[in-house]
């Protein structure tokens, strides 16, 4: 059995035995339970899986609440809901501290072959991008990792980036102010990745490069950050930023292996 499906198994049968049926109406309590367990797990990669599963079925099971007893929708009010959603908000609060784990929101109903990873940046941060190739470099051999700088002298460069976005399965998203800013790429590279997020299984990974208004944009704060608008990368030491562009390949690589 592989090392993550060990880890969620783990976490279905702490939740199982510990957690769901708990007698606690104070759900800080079932909150020390998890973080208890995490211990058992060394690496934060680890604790992030066991405790993203952990979220997981807490959310399905809230759901499942509201669809039996309210009619699949929220009640203000409700004892079970209150409680639920007051242990994802400690749960939520611990996720921002281990490095993300990537999900893909909806399966793929495109019949095209998608194996890209495609990245789109502002040229105002191209020394970011060249920090990100460094990184997926002793994996080309298995990812066809593409950026506009791949485009050949005399090619075609929009139809080229057309093109790599039609293959695109995990798109790379460099935000800043300049990104946020920039006509092409909010006219003619997001509405087709997010699209295909939508509709063919794409999966949307964003970084935040400096400080932005990023929480202004729904249409893309509702994907998947690997860090949080208030640790841009900009602010982040030389260990931490290769932390998180080390996760940023390991879940690439989780999707597209997937």
């Amino acid at each position: 059995m592989e090392e993550e499906k060990i880890i969620r198994t783990e976490a279905k049968d702490f939740y199982e035995w510990k957690i769901k049926g708990s007698d606690r109406f104070n759900p800080i309590e079932d909150f020390h339970l998890i973080k208890s367990r995490l211990y058992d797990f060394y690496t934060t990669n680890s604790k992030a899986i066991f405790l993203d599963e952990i979220e997981s079925i807490v959310k399905t099971d809230l759901q499942e609440h509201r669809d039996s007893a309210h009619g699949g929708k929220p009640k203000e009010g409700c004892g079970d809901e209150i409680i639920a959603e007051k242990l994802l908000f400690y749960i939520k609060q611990e996720l921002e501290t281990l490095p993300v784990i990537a999900h893909q929101k909806f399966e793929s109903k495109d019949e095209n072959i998608r194996d890209n990873v495609f990245v789109s940046y502002s040229h105002f941060d191209k020394e970011y991008l060249n920090d990100i190739q460094r990184h997926f470099k002793p994996f080309l051999g298995k990812i066809n990792f593409w950026d506009d700088t791949k485009i050949q002298p005399g090619q075609q460069w929009k139809k080229e980036i057309e093109k790599a976005i039609s293959k695109t399965k995990v798109a790379i998203l460099l935000i800043s102010t300049d990104f946020l800013g920039s006509e092409f790429i909010t006219t003619k590279e997001i509405p087709p990745l997010l699209e295909a997020a939508e509709k063919n299984g794409a999966v949307i990974l964003t970084v935040i490069l400096k400080p932005c208004l990023f929480e202004e944009f729904d249409e893309l704060n509702k994907y998947q950050a690997m860090n949080p608008p208030s640790r841009p990368i900009s602010k982040m030491d030389d260990n931490e930023r290769e932390e998180l562009l080390v996760n940023l390949v390991r879940q690439t690589k989780k999707v597209l292996e997937k």
